[in-house]
């Protein structure tokens, strides 16, 4: 749990970013190397760019190595083993958030899908 924690926030984190980098600009691999080129980069984005990429793109071909279901599960545990002594309120807004994506169907999808499910919420506004 504890290590997977960092790796979730930068998912949730990341997505967060795309939708504001929707109007800057509409190519996938542009914004996903220009993340990938800076100090706050986790080595996850350069090893998931191509994953990034086609799920940006639309694209439903990135088979699920780390699912969101799997990350909430994650953060649900979390959350319990601290419950009653400290908080972690990245870990309770990222499974919110986390929670959304799996309503809308988007819950058996790997973890690189997370940015395109709020690049589609940043569209449709």
């Amino acid at each position: 749990m504890a290590v997977n924690l960092p790796l979730i926030a930068f998912w949730q984190a990341f997505g967060e970013a795309m939708a504001l980098m929707r109007d800057v600009s509409s190519d996938p691999q542009w914004l996903v190397e220009l993340f990938a080129d800076t100090a706050g980069a986790p080595a996850v984005l350069k090893a998931k760019t191509a994953a990034l990429v086609a799920t940006l793109d639309g694209e439903d071909t990135v088979e699920p190595a780390f699912e969101i279901d799997a990350m909430r599960k994650d953060l649900r545990l979390a959350l319990a083993e601290t419950a009653g002594s400290f908080p972690l309120p990245l870990a309770r807004s990222a499974l919110s958030a986390m929670d959304e994506a799996s309503a809308a169907g988007w819950g058996r999808r790997d973890c690189a899908w997370m940015p395109a499910f709020w690049a589609q919420k940043a569209d449709a506004r």
